[in-house]
């Protein structure tokens, strides 16, 4: 059995790292739409502002991070498909983040 090619894995690494930062931005604001829905009061929870200003970072720049992994996983491997979905989700997640932050009122 061959060991697999280090180039190899470096593709699939930026593909792995673009899904990861996709999983987290769905966790975020899956985080917040909890949040909103439930009769928890953040304000009273100590600490709260600063893991929800952090959160709101994480948010913000997950999808720029997903779609610079993911164009650098499509260019260096244009021929897997997986590739080219993932470009097309974290493009996906890019305008959708956009759209959510201008058309928000307390911005």
């Amino acid at each position: 059995m061959t060991a697999p090619r280090s180039d190899n894995l470096a593709k699939d690494s930026l593909r792995t790292a673009a899904i990861y930062c996709l999983a987290t931005w769905v966790g975020v604001w899956l985080l917040f739409v909890l949040i909103r829905l439930s009769t928890l009061d953040i304000r009273v929870v100590p600490g709260a502002g600063p893991f929800m200003l952090s959160a709101l970072a994480v948010s913000f720049l997950a999808p720029v991070v997903a779609t610079a992994l993911a164009v650098a996983s499509a260019i260096r491997r244009p021929g897997v498909l997986l590739s080219w979905l993932l470009l097309g989700c974290a493009l996906a997640a890019l305008f959708v983040q956009a759209w959510v932050f201008l058309s928000s009122r307390w911005i």
